[in-house]
């Protein structure tokens, strides 16, 4: 089986990111991930306030004791408000009472019992409104992390010019900040690769030094950049990790289909696959994460093609199916976390994964219209239902439109299966799903010149019409496939920048719908030609439209990062440029 390199895994956070559509459901994460770094950022605060009242300074301690209030407290508010207003009632008071209680002008003891009280709100806080389980994840400690290094940096930029600290309020917060995140890397350390680990904890020796050093800024952000990086890694290992899960899963589909089929040759194929070719890559995860799991699950697919097989009756290899099914349960939930296994962009991720995988099956399996390797046909197929497993768990949770593109797609896409057509037409298909989880994503594409699109688009509408007359009505529609998929589903988002949605759903139908369809039905050939002619005008007056799409981004970018920096002028509360 080709297993298909994974470049990218997870995207990242970014600053700012023009996307087209909303994940819906991300909001419930996402509030409370935000919560969560308010939280974390409130405790990087109460440890700067201890510093300074054992340093008697009274002027930095009453300005780390009043940030949670004045900064930080009416992020968190309409969280708390809606978890509970007497929860609500309770942070508010005790963080507005903390500058009265924890200063210079009470004994130390009195004021460390006063923070000492604040932090136990805080964990209440903590468990009420994001829970103790997604607090406990792993991955989600990883992104607070990320949040609070991100936030130093800007804090420390501000601070420090020319190896002087001009702001010693804001050097204090980003070392606040940077302590607080090395207070949760501790907690999770063990829990990640140990090479990553130990990277990490020099990084962090590196960025102290710098600290001392009052060092250029631009040495921190690159310190904490390479933190960053290896978090990432953190993540992106569980991912392909859980990639491997669905690739199991797959496998675990097709070797229940010739069950039923009764083929014992390709049944014991997909039960040995799991063990033969995916556990290698999930040991090291497995074994550093949980020994015990490692051999549990190592030993149940070993055994598959031995419980799972056509000598056993129908219902006992169901069984073993089942309970390997299980364990693929418990590996996902205690190695990739369920914070992590239950976000939607992660499930995106491996829905990109499996088809990308599922290409190279194909393509491996099929020449001709002829099946000449089942197995890998087979593979594919497996993955592209894993695939579609996937999004029928996330679809009520995405753009409707873009849910309605995909599930066509995957119509169309089985449809080619079914036909053995050329793997460029496969291609095609799952090509266009995973524009449209790209577009889901906010990932761009910035491998082509917009008008390059449209040319495309022009140039197959022309050989539609000379294949169409010429009596191909399959190459036909491979073409006009392709003019929509390859080339139109990339103008669509900048034509609804420029607004000119109108026309792009317009031409949408036109492409997408009416020719497809006109070509499928055997329509007379001077149908064709003037549905194809008709489009070829509207490509003209898109071809005019989309060239002013550069400088269009190019203005909104300017105008939201000066909106930011006026905001972040005025008041530092979320925002940390």
């Amino acid at each position: 089986m080709t297993k298909v390199t994974i470049m990218t895994l997870l995207m990242t956070s970014v600053l700012l990111t023009f996307t087209f559509s909303q994940v819906a459901s991300a909001e419930s994460f996402q509030d409370k991930a935000n919560f969560a770094s308010s939280l974390e950022e409130t405790l990087g605060h109460f440890w700067a306030l201890e510093q300074n009242l054992d340093d008697k300074n009274a002027e930095l301690a009453l300005i780390h004791a009043t940030h949670p209030i004045a900064e930080l407290y009416d992020s968190m508010k309409p969280v708390l408000k809606a978890s509970d207003p007497n929860l609500d009632a309770q942070v508010q008071q005790t963080l507005m009472e903390l500058q009265n209680k924890a200063n210079t002008k009470v004994s130390r003891a009195q004021a460390q019992q006063a923070i000492d009280d604040a932090k136990g709100v805080v964990a209440i806080a903590r468990s009420t409104v994001v829970g103790d389980e997604l607090s406990n994840e792993t991955a989600f400690k990883v992104e607070l992390i990320k949040v609070l290094l991100d936030t130093s940096v800007a804090e420390y930029g501000e601070a420090v010019s020319d190896g002087i600290i001009g702001e010693m309020a804001e050097f204090q917060d980003g070392s606040a900040f940077v302590w607080r995140s090395q207070q949760i890397f501790n907690e999770i350390e063990s829990d990640i690769d140990q090479h990553m680990a130990e990277e990490i904890e020099e990084l962090y020796i590196d960025l102290w030094a710098a600290y001392d050093a009052r060092a250029d800024p631009s040495q921190v952000a690159i310190i904490v950049n390479g933190i960053l990086h290896e978090l990432d890694e953190t993540n992106e290992s569980r991912i392909e990790f859980a990639s491997s899960l669905e690739e199991t899963l797959g496998h675990f589909w097709a070797l229940e289909q010739n069950l039923d089929d009764k083929n014992a040759e390709l049944a014991l194929i997909h039960a040995t696959h799991p063990i033969a070719e995916l556990y290698d890559s999930m040991k090291p995860v497995l074994k550093a994460s949980d020994p015990n799991l490692d051999a549990q699950v190592q030993q149940t697919l070993m055994e598959l093609q031995n419980k799972a097989n056509t000598k056993v009756s129908r219902a006992q290899a169901q069984q073993a199916i089942d309970d390997a099914k299980g364990v693929v349960a418990i590996a996902r939930s205690t190695v990739v976390g369920d914070y992590l296994s239950n976000d939607i962009n992660t499930k995106l991720v491996l829905m990109k994964v499996l088809l990308d995988t599922s290409v190279a099956e194909y393509g491996e399996a099929v020449s001709d219209g002829i099946i000449g390797e089942m197995a890998e046909f087979q593979d594919g197929s497996a993955f592209v239902w894993r695939s579609q497993q996937i999004f029928n768990e996330i679809e009520s949770d995405i753009d409707q439109h873009m849910a309605e593109e995909i599930e066509e797609l995957y119509i169309d896409l089985w449809a080619a299966y079914d036909a053995r057509a050329d793997p460029s037409q496969v291609e095609t298909f799952t090509g266009g799903i995973i524009h449209e989880i790209d577009e889901i994503l906010g990932v761009e594409d910035e491998g082509h010149n917009l008008l390059e699109y449209v040319e495309n688009i022009q140039e197959l509408l022309e050989q539609t019409k000379l294949e169409y007359g010429n009596g191909d009505k399959d190459m036909a529609l491979s073409l006009a496939t392709k003019a929509y998929l390859d080339n139109y589903e990339f103008l669509e988002a900048p034509l609804i920048e420029l607004d000119q949605k109108e026309l792009m759903e317009e031409v949408e139908v036109m492409l997408r719908e009416d020719l497809r369809n006109m070509i499928k039905n055997g329509e007379p050939t001077s149908k064709i030609n003037a549905q194809v002619d008709a489009i070829l005008e509207k490509m003209d007056t898109i071809g005019t439209v989309v060239p002013e799409f550069g400088t269009v981004a190019m203005m909104v970018l300017s105008i939201a990062i000066l909106s930011i920096v006026a905001i972040t002028a005025k008041s530092k509360i979320s925002i940390r440029v």
